[in-house]
């Protein structure tokens, strides 16, 4: 008689396929790496993660968080000191108790990175449950005394150690820099989707967790030098959420340290990302500034500095970027033939095509930020008639969800100058029931202060209220 086919450990509901090489169903896969309308509270925080512990189902936890970071059995294995891949398939297979011991749960939890606050849901035994949840709720599902007794003796250890720090392991291997750069990969796909606000916190976690790897942990040459890369990349996708956040000051505090790893790792790649998120920093707070002329200033020498550090680096991509930052930090500088040079660079480094050296992080250089950075200068350049159809080129493009509400934000600030408030706020309203909400780019929404004003003054208060509730959800003034 043939066996009965395995079942999703996650939904508890799909028949897997013999032929399924992932561990659980599509739908539970595709849901755990989904973005969520609320705050992540890590990096790998999921609805069907969260509903695994609300139900004691410890299992198909380790089963959904070692699928969505694309990890083996032997890789998670390899993180967690003393387990071997016979563990790990004991444990998913619900065969073992192990992470029912609590000692062993805040082991594991720290081998992984997970925080404890991620624990909540097991210890209340609900899947939304805020971080102060005060209510006494009983686990939910059908769970075995000993479970249910252990949810109780956890909770006042787990809740007293909320924020503790992570541990480091006593040996960095290969396993923990893959990891690690898995995390990476996800923070990066969950700020496209969310904005850098949701995720700053989490992502300031990563690299205080890797930096401590590599300033106290144990490794070899290989893995030392992978590890600082990752680290760099880190400290540099920080400064990049805190800035899409809003948190200028962390941000240019994150890439400081971000430049001084990457003089370490010697890479001219890595130089170069810190200066163009620089430059295009300091282009953007040059637009609010007093000092506004000498901060774009400041942006254009970023530039160059990126463009001096890549001289060697044969990525379209990466070019292209640092002729777009040129582009903004000219435009700013009120000198609009240097500007157009850049964009006409921008273009000529893209109709090179794809090339193997074009780093992970600049896939968002497309035609259309080539086009939404144009759009831009001729805002800057006070042509909003023409930034204004620029703007409309961009938006019939397929952006990433925080792009996309960017520039439809730029484009009502455009439709605002170019003496049409009407249009301006109906462009402001489509944008603002996401931001505070499912967005959390706090750059995106200071973008729609002027829309905002002529609301105000046009009693225009759908888009009044919609704008002061995500400037109270985003900690932004009105």
């Amino acid at each position: 008689m043939a066996a009965a086919g395995r079942v999703c450990p996650s939904c508890r509901l799909t028949v897997l396929s013999r032929y399924n090489a992932d561990p659980v169903c599509a739908s539970c896969l595709q849901a755990t790496r989904a973005a969520e309308t609320r705050v992540p509270v890590w990096v790998w925080d999921s609805a069907p993660i969260r509903e695994a512990l609300a139900r004691g189902d410890l299992g198909a936890f380790l089963t959904l968080l070692r699928t969505g970071a694309d990890l083996s059995q032997l890789d998670l294995a390899a993180l967690v000191e003393g387990w071997s891949q016979s563990t790990v398939s004991l444990v998913e297979r619900g065969k073992r108790d192990t992470l029912y011991d609590v000692r062993e749960l805040l082991r594991v939890a720290d081998a992984l990175g997970v925080p404890r606050e991620a624990l909540l849901p097991l210890l209340l035994g609900e899947r939304d449950t805020p971080l102060d949840g005060k209510e006494d709720v009983e686990p939910a599902g059908e769970v075995d005394m000993d479970r249910r007794s252990f949810t109780r003796m956890t909770a006042v250890a787990a809740l007293g150690t909320a924020l503790s720090p992570t541990r480091i392991p006593n040996r960095v291997g290969p396993a923990h820099v893959r990891y690690m750069r898995c995390c990476l990969d996800e923070l990066r796909r969950q700020d496209r989707d969310l904005g850098g606000g949701a995720i700053v916190r989490q992502a300031a976690r990563q690299y205080a967790w890797a930096r401590r790897m590599l300033d106290e942990g144990d490794y070899t040459d290989a893995v030392g030098r992978e590890l600082l890369t990752v680290t760099t990349e880190l400290a540099i996708t920080t400064g990049w959420f805190a800035y899409d956040g809003g948190q200028q000051h962390i941000a240019r505090q994150m890439y400081g340290e971000a430049n001084l790893l990457a003089g370490s790792v010697g890479a001219g790649e890595l130089t170069a990302h810190v200066f163009v998120n620089l430059a295009m920093q300091s282009t953007y707070l040059a637009r609010a500034g007093a000092s506004s002329r000498g901060v774009a200033r400041e942006g254009l020498r970023f530039a160059t500095r990126a463009a001096e550090a890549a001289r060697h680096e044969p990525s379209p991509r990466l070019h292209a970027l640092i002729s777009l930052r040129q582009a903004a930090a000219y435009a700013q500088l009120g000198d609009e033939t240097a500007f157009k040079t850049s964009i006409e660079s921008a273009h000529r480094e893209l109709d090179r095509g794809d090339h193997l050296a074009d780093p992970a992080w600049t896939t968002f250089v497309t035609r259309a930020e080539v086009d939404g950075h144009d759009a831009d200068g001729w805002l800057r350049l006070k042509q909003a008639s023409r930034a204004v159809s620029r703007y409309d080129d961009v938006l019939g493009a397929h952006l990433p969800p925080r792009n996309a509400a960017y520039y439809r934000a730029r484009l009502a600030g455009a439709l605002l100058e170019d003496g049409d408030p009407s249009e301006a706020i109906a462009q402001g309203l489509s944008v603002l029931p996401d931001l505070g909400d499912r967005l959390t780019s706090a750059r995106t929404l200071i973008e729609l202060r002027p829309v905002r004003a002529a609301a105000h003054q046009a009693s225009a208060e759908e888009l009044v209220a919609l704008f002061d509730s995500a400037a109270h959800a985003l900690s932004v003034a009105p």
